[in-house]
């Protein structure tokens, strides 16, 4: 069974473009084009074998680190790439953080998305990577440097399961103190509650464990 990269993008003439480049760049993937991400994940139910997922993180309807979240459950095998017209750190770290392998501008040129959907699928693509028109982007440092030492202590704690009365006994600070620091955790890694917090700090590489 042949290999086939879906392609989810809502405007014509870029999706055109990238079925095109799957062609030429994936010789032996077929392309498979959806125009929203709710019309992707109904095809994703009936392809047997997507090796690379390339998704347009600004498309109307389910967007943005929602749909990215959705196609990664729906194709966990599957490489996502979030092909976008942003090239803000904050969505980049989102879509990253929702699952995408790759955050790579629209504007990079035609031959730099070739070689990425290339490594894509000979598995060479072993971190996740942003890749803007002026090269790589790190992402490695917003995983050390997003948390002070103190918020990464309590991350640790909240990953154990401790409540935020707890965690102030432990460290010997006031509970209203660990109750900032915890708020300043989901505000730097743009989660709502604890769970996301503890998944996201381990998909970036901030808790080990």
């Amino acid at each position: 069974m042949p290999a086939s990269a879906l392609i989810v993008e809502d405007h014509p003439l870029f999706r055109d473009a990238l079925i095109q480049l799957v062609r030429d760049a994936l010789p032996n993937v077929t392309p498979v084009a959806a125009s929203s991400a709710e019309e992707g994940l109904r095809l994703a139910d009936s392809l047997e074998k997507v090796s690379l997922i390339l998704l347009d993180p600004g498309l109307p309807g389910m967007n943005g680190a929602e749909a990215i979240s959705a196609f990664s459950r729906a194709l966990p095998g599957a490489g996502l790439v979030a092909v976008s017209a942003s090239e803000d750190r904050r969505d980049a770290m989102a879509a990253l953080r929702a699952g995408a392998k790759v955050f790579v501008s629209k504007a990079v040129s035609t031959e730099t998305l070739g070689e990425l959907l290339a490594r894509m699928i000979e598995g060479k693509v072993e971190r996740q990577e942003w890749i803007t028109p002026s090269g790589s982007a790190g992402i490695e440092e917003d995983a050390e440097t997003v948390l002070t030492p103190r918020q990464r202590e309590i991350l640790a704690l909240l990953a154990q399961g401790h409540s935020n009365k707890e965690i102030g006994l432990r460290l010997e600070v006031a509970e209203i103190t660990v109750k900032m620091h915890v708020s300043a955790i989901f505000r730097a890694l743009n989660v709502a509650n604890r769970t996301q917090a503890v998944l996201v700090a381990r998909r970036l590489g901030i808790l080990q464990n």
